[in-house]
């Protein structure tokens, strides 16, 4: 079962989601939402493959409109090959953007991964592949990638380690007609070595929030980019690992019939 919430209304609704376990071959299930850029209407997918290796993809998707769940056709999918990264997604230009991996062997049999941007179009109901820029792709970067945005614009970001401390990384992406139209770093911030940080979002003057572990720790904090100490500090709110969300900032909320909701 998933809820959707309207806030303006203060009213849900449930949605029944279809028995994946019906699909024997592809047990890893991850859900994706957006809306409808021109109808506002609330758009649900669910992503099922198998956990290890390649296999088909099966995807399902719902609009609050039409109350059903309807399976995409093989044409409108990616390679069976590819993967995608669970912990974040972007909502930009009428897509859902993901972080997406596909598994390669070299000839002594030593495995490797490279990484791409997958979108689905909320409009046509098709994915599509798109190769992020090489100078993202190479150097000491820690794998895997974490997805974000930022206004109209998709943020990439990881770390890596630098002496006693590591550093966290941002870049900005454009993306156009299925491609990386332009691209920027936009921060390195060097933190403790002892601490492990996420980027999942940005405050309304676009300062980088993260999700902050240290090590043999519990819980994780919220934490928020000071510009004018260059650190990071914690705002006491705590939860487990991987539990903190954040949309994006918009200054006026979506709304529905009341009827529909």
């Amino acid at each position: 079962m998933l809820l959707i919430w309207n806030p303006s209304l203060k009213k849900s609704v449930r949605i029944s989601v279809p028995n994946y376990l019906l699909e024997a071959d592809s047990p890893k299930m991850l859900f994706g939402f957006g809306v409808h850029p021109v109808t506002l209407d609330p758009t649900l997918l669910k992503i099922n493959y198998p956990y290890y290796g390649q296999g088909p993809w099966y995807v399902s998707v719902f609009t609050l409109s039409s109350r059903t769940w309807y399976k995409l056709e093989s044409y409108c999918l990616p390679r069976e090959s590819i993967r995608i990264k669970r912990t974040g997604q972007a909502v930009v230009g009428g897509k859902i953007f993901w972080v997406g991996s596909e598994k390669f062997y070299n000839d002594d049999g030593i495995s490797y991964k490279t990484y791409m941007l997958v979108s689905f179009d909320l409009i046509t109901h098709q994915f599509q592949v798109i190769d992020m820029p090489e100078e993202m792709l190479v150097g000491d970067i820690l794998r895997p990638y974490f997805i974000s945005q930022l206004e109209d614009s998709i943020i990439i970001s990881g770390s890596f380690n630098f002496g006693n401390f590591r550093i966290i990384y941002a870049w900005e992406l454009e993306v156009d007609d299925g491609e990386v139209s332009s691209y920027r770093q936009l921060f390195t911030i060097p933190y403790p070595a002892e601490h492990e940080l996420k980027l999942i979002g940005f405050s309304k003057d676009k300062q980088p929030i993260v999700e902050a572990a240290i090590f043999q720790q519990w819980h994780q904090s919220l934490q928020v980019f000071n510009p004018s100490i260059q650190s990071f500090q914690n705002v006491g709110v705590e939860a487990n690992h991987g539990l903190f969300f954040i949309g994006q900032y918009k200054e006026s909320l979506m709304l529905v019939n009341e009827q529909s909701m």
